[in-house]
């Protein structure tokens, strides 16, 4: 961060995605930026400059808007990132691409998945959005998409996969296998409600969201291995993102560590949306 004391110089009120309506905060702006790689004195320039075009009661998209326009001025993969969350919102509308998404990061993370697998319950059958396995450890995982990543996941959600969890591990505790544990995991692109977090704390229930919990949230299993879906990709439009869904392209490092002629082939798009998609996924996640 620069020296001294970041703060808004005008009183501006702004409205969230959920509609919530809170004092704009210009250090919070300059702190995303910072994430998305910006240095911290062009963040904070950036920022500023954003503050000073800000109308009364501006709405959350309108500053991101701004911002990643500022942003991409100066760095375009810095820009790319600081997309990341609206590119999860992106991963829609029914959600499936969501959890083809989540099972990529689990796999890159070194688990073994698979996705949309029945599982008998105790009780009933169930279809489990993904099933990882890494060493002794088995996660049953629930995904939770919101196409407006300003919804939070609320405790209705951690109750409603908490209890087909059980349902699960009851009928896993009939046959014990040795030496094996199993965990329920619910992984959502937005925030959790406190009650959802305090509900899965004291449960147990396994959480990946946004921001939470610290060192393995969402972002952080992302970011860590540049794990972006092609949906941050700028030239990445509705047709193209279609396209590459139906062809079961879903990172942008898949793109990166193809050559132009498998991806051109693969993608099903013309050479030269290929050609500019294929560009900004090298750009994003360079090799080495």
């Amino acid at each position: 961060m620069p020296d001294g004391v970041i703060f808004s110089l005008m009183d501006i009120t702004i409205t969230k995605a959920s509609g919530q309506q809170e004092k704009f905060e210009l250090r919070k702006l300059v702190d995303s930026l910072v994430r998305s790689g910006a240095p911290p004195d062009i963040a904070a320039e950036i920022a500023q400059k954003v503050e000073r075009q800000m109308p009364p009661f501006s709405h959350t998209k309108s500053i991101f808007r701004l911002a990643k326009k500022l942003l991409r001025q100066y760095n375009a993969v810095s820009g790319m990132k600081y997309s990341l969350k609206k590119a999860l919102s992106a991963l829609g509308p029914s959600g499936y691409p969501f959890e083809k998404y989540v099972a990529r990061i689990l796999k890159s993370h070194g688990y073994d998945v698979e996705v949309d697998k029945i599982v008998a319950g105790y009780c009933v059958t169930h279809e489990v959005d993904v099933y990882a396995v890494k060493g002794n450890e088995h996660f049953v995982v629930e995904c939770k998409y919101h196409s407006n990543g300003g919804n939070p996941t609320d405790v209705k959600v951690a109750l409603y996969i908490h209890s087909r969890f059980e349902d699960i591990r009851k009928a896993f505790d009939q046959n014990p296998a040795e030496n094996v544990t199993y965990r329920g995991l619910l992984v959502t692109n937005t925030r959790l409600t406190t009650d959802a977090i305090k509900y899965a704390e004291c449960t147990g229930l396994g959480i990946m969201s946004w921001r939470y919990p610290t060192k393995e949230s969402l972002e952080k299993m992302i970011e860590g291995r540049r794990l972006y879906p092609v949906t941050v990709l700028p030239a990445a439009g509705k047709k193209v993102l279609e396209s590459l869904m139906r062809n079961d392209i879903i990172l942008a490092q898949e793109i990166a560590d193809m050559d132009e002629k498998d991806f051109l082939r693969r993608s099903g798009l013309d050479a030269a949306t290929a050609r500019t998609i294929k560009r900004q996924a090298d750009e994003l996640c360079p090799c080495g």
